[in-house]
């Protein structure tokens, strides 16, 4: 889950979500681009370093040894595509497969299935030759490859179509509740989270409120999360941009 920023410096800790008592959950960071929610997201996975501070990420230290992050514990996609051009779609999502220890097998079922709910292009197109659409779903696949502790998904709905992208948040609540899978999701989609556990709301590097995205409309007696969003920006302004309400 996570905590939050004071005096501009954000601590962010992601555990199994304790206050759904179920031990895993579905997180939703929202905000406009420039929030700062890549930069998060690049220390969460152990790909940057805050200035001062710590995150801890399923018990330890991004980075360190035996954390398992960067690694098999979590499944990463970043916002920008880092994908082999010369890999083909099914030799890409092989090559992180075998990454993960999978067997031929258990890749070829989940590579079936994700083609399926993803709707990747054909599996013997290169990389390098699909539209920037079709590179994020093939990276979105990999990143579900293995089905990891952890989930990290960087604005994976960005161009989607609406019907693709409610089929892949059933999917995403789907994991959390079969395969006990954390999901921590970030996107500027706002209404598109209610399906999420617990939501943050980044503003200029600031949180403003964590809580589940019912009971922040019900707190400000709206019927949308946008609303809520404005109320808050509102009051972020009127208090010299302090947090208003980073609660757990």
């Amino acid at each position: 889950m996570f905590y939050y920023i004071r005096n501009s410096l954000m601590e962010c800790r992601i555990t199994h979500a304790e206050q759904s008592g179920k031990g895993w959950s579905s997180y939703g960071l929202l905000g406009a681009s420039g929030c700062g929610k890549t930069t998060l997201l690049s220390c969460v996975v152990g790909r940057k370093q805050f200035n001062s501070g710590d995150v801890w990420v399923l018990g330890g230290k991004p980075g360190s040894k035996g954390s398992g992050v960067p690694g098999p514990r979590i499944g990463y996609m970043p916002q920008e595509v880092a994908l082999v051009g010369e890999f083909t779609v099914k030799g890409a999502f092989m090559y992180f497969g075998w990454l993960f220890g999978m067997s031929n097998k258990e890749i070829e079922e989940q590579f079936e299935f994700l083609s399926n709910l993803l709707e990747l292009p054909p599996k013997d197109r290169y990389v390098k030759n699909l539209s920037g659409g079709q590179q994020r779903r093939v990276s979105f696949a990999v990143a579900l490859v293995h089905t990891p502790e952890l989930l990290i998904l960087d604005e994976p709905t960005v161009g989607l179509d609406p019907v693709l992208r409610s089929s892949i948040w059933d999917y995403l609540v789907q994991l959390t509740a079969d395969k006990q899978v954390t999901v921590v999701i970030t996107t500027h989609y706002i209404e598109e989270t209610k399906q999420a556990d617990v939501i943050g709301l980044l503003r200029g590097g600031k949180l403003l409120a964590e809580r589940p995205p019912q009971q922040l409309m019900s707190m400000f007696n709206s019927s949308s999360l946008e609303e809520v969003f404005l109320i808050l920006s509102r009051k972020q302004d009127e208090a010299g941009g302090t947090v208003m309400h980073s609660t757990h």
